[in-house]
């Protein structure tokens, strides 16, 4: 299953609520700073024993010297995620690293956030202020370190399949279905379940427009019949060139 559910809640209670309320419909669970950091280690294992089949995913964005993030890399092998993720701007030697402790853990390299605008890149050399050149450049880092996927907005997966071809895993968030999208929304470079998967993404971040409707699973129904009527499409598209 191509649907990842960020369990970004502010407690166990409702995390483990909503894990319970989905079990056997997402392909991964993200536990990310916010729950990580209240209630450790130990909600992943609660989410795995509600639903084995899910995929565990650690977002924690690894990022500082290479010998810190190797070593917190080694710990988080104990908790036994599928994915894990590293920012790509602690560098090559930092991802390296991570890779290199990770000992089959699948890393994925954060490239530009989906918060960020343009402008938020001024800072920059003018060659990367435009985020899918900033965004290729630190992919292509990540996949030298031998990070096994990337995350990046639905804006950069079409470029970066093309320049990489089929082999990382590419994570797209920032997901909005129309029917969910609202004024204020602090992501900034969306997208939609389309234009993620017609560019190439492997697997899609959906949270917001499941964790805050007013009835998650048929939210969750709903996205989910839109990925394989959207992926039906897309087979029956590519058929008909060939």
């Amino acid at each position: 299953m191509r649907l990842v559910l960020p369990l970004d809640l502010p407690d166990k209670a409702k995390a483990l609520a909503l894990v319970k309320a989905l079990t056997g419909k997402v392909g991964f669970f993200k536990v990310g700073l916010e729950l990580f950091v209240s209630e450790g280690p130990s909600i992943l294992s609660e989410i795995k024993e509600l639903d084995p089949e899910a995929g565990l995913f650690l977002d924690l964005k690894l990022h500082d010297i290479p010998a810190t993030v190797g070593r917190a890399m080694e710990a988080v092998k104990s908790f036994s995620p599928d994915l894990i993720t590293v920012h790509t701007q602690g560098g090559l030697e930092m991802m390296k690293e991570a890779v290199a402790k990770a000992e089959g853990l699948v890393v994925l390299g954060v490239t530009v956030l989906t918060s960020l605008e343009p402008s938020s890149l001024d800072e920059l050399n003018e060659e990367y202020r435009k985020p899918g050149l900033y965004a290729a450049r630190l992919a292509q880092r990540a996949l030298i370190a031998g990070c096994g996927g990337l995350v990046c907005s639905s804006l950069e997966t079409l470029d970066l399949r093309n320049r990489f071809g089929q082999a990382p895993l590419l994570v797209t968030p920032g997901i909005r279905p129309d029917w969910s999208l609202v004024a204020g929304d602090d992501q900034k470079r969306i997208g939609t379940v389309s234009s993620a998967l017609s560019g190439g993404s492997d697997l899609l971040v959906i949270g917001r427009p499941i964790r805050e409707a007013p009835d998650p699973v048929e939210a969750c129904d709903r996205l989910l019949a839109e990925i394989s009527s959207t992926l039906r499409e897309l087979k029956n598209n590519s058929q008909v060139q060939d």
